[in-house]
């Protein structure tokens, strides 16, 4: 016993000095990469030695590749992509149900859309931010030289008030975030999962997401004979506190205690209500089955609408506040010369 715990220690530590961070795009393309030449009638040896070829300066193909020599399966493998946690478990649901290269390419493709979503907000981001410098630049310009040349002592104390607010703000968001972010890592999935669904305006993102991922396991799952209590003891074998691991260890308290799922689906919020509407429908296995992808599929394309309608709103939003620092910053300065203007008139 000892010999297995110091192997897989070995294991352990070679992993995370060997696994280097890998990007959300890289990640995608290489998911992507791997779905299609699967797709193309490669074998999965074949498919990884193909990546660490074309990809010889990225070496965790290497030791995926050496994982498969030794057995393992390839979505035990691919954990040295670094992948998240609802998306490895949803490799290790695909491979055993038969469908690995079709949620390759589709987490490829979520992976995809993240990365872009992602370099469009900061696109979105850099000219409202450079304007927002450039006011800031114009208000220290009017405080240290315009104002004092024009002897008004006031509203530099509303420009000082106006730049502590504002840099105030900015310094308490940014270390907000930080320590937000910081504490998402530290806890669980699920937990970490609880908590994004509640947030404002991306809460609903997050939300169709999880259970895009929860309705696709389960369609997978039944689409190969398994039951609900084989589906929960498999599943109760995933990675303590992931999103699968603790809805199934859910079901199988309510179902000991003799409680219905109806409770359950109303109760839990990444089990969404129309479940309960295809329970009613009936009919065997391969129906349902396809009912659990389907939804599945419309909560992915529910997801990229969502992130798309937020992208859009950003610029707007950072144009708003921008007007309104101008508009400030015309009742701070000009309103008052404008008086003295007309005093001396």
């Amino acid at each position: 016993m000892p010999i297995r715990v110091d192997i897989s220690m070995q294991k352990y530590i070679k992993n995370i000095f060997t696994d280097k961070k890998i990007s959300d795009h890289q990640q995608a393309e290489y998911l992507l990469l791997l779905g299609k030449l699967i797709d193309n009638g490669f074998s999965l040896k074949q498919s990884i030695n193909c990546l660490s070829l074309l990809r010889s300066k990225q070496k965790v193909f290497s030791y995926i590749y050496k994982d498969l020599q030794n057995g393992e399966m390839i979505s035990y493998s691919l954990r040295h992509l670094n992948l998240p946690a609802a998306i490895y478990n949803q490799l290790i649901i695909a491979q055993t149900n038969g469908s690995l290269q079709k949620i390759l390419i589709q987490s490829g493709i979520l992976l995809q859309t993240k990365a872009k979503q992602k370099s469009k907000l900061k696109e979105l981001m850099a000219y409202p931010c450079f304007i927002l410098g450039f006011l800031f630049v114009m208000l220290l310009g009017m405080k240290l030289f315009i104002v004092p040349q024009l002897g008004m002592s006031t509203e530099t104390k509303y420009i000082d008030l106006f730049l502590k607010i504002f840099f105030g703000s900015v310094i308490f968001g940014i270390v907000g975030i930080i320590i937000y972010c910081s504490y998402l890592k530290r806890i669980s999935e699920y937990q970490c999962a609880k908590r994004l669904i509640k947030l404002p305006i991306v809460g609903k993102v997050y939300l169709n997401f999880y259970q895009f991922i929860v309705l696709q396991g389960l369609g997978l799952q039944v689409s190969s004979g398994l039951n609900l209590k084989e589906i929960c003891s498999i599943n109760g074998g995933f990675t303590r506190g992931s999103l699968q691991e603790v809805l199934s260890r859910k079901v199988q308290y309510d179902l000991r205690q003799g409680s219905s799922l109806n409770k359950l689906i109303d109760s839990e919020a990444f089990l969404p209500s129309e479940l309960k509407a295809v329970m009613k429908l009936g009919g065997g296995k391969k129906e349902l089955a396809q009912d659990l992808i389907l939804m599945s599929e419309l909560k992915f394309e529910e997801t990229q609408k969502s992130l798309k309608r937020i992208l859009n709103l950003v610029q707007p939003l950072m144009f708003g506040i921008i007007a309104l620092i101008i508009i400030a910053t015309y009742l701070m300065v000009l309103l008052p010369v404008y008086g003295m203007m007309k005093g001396m008139s």
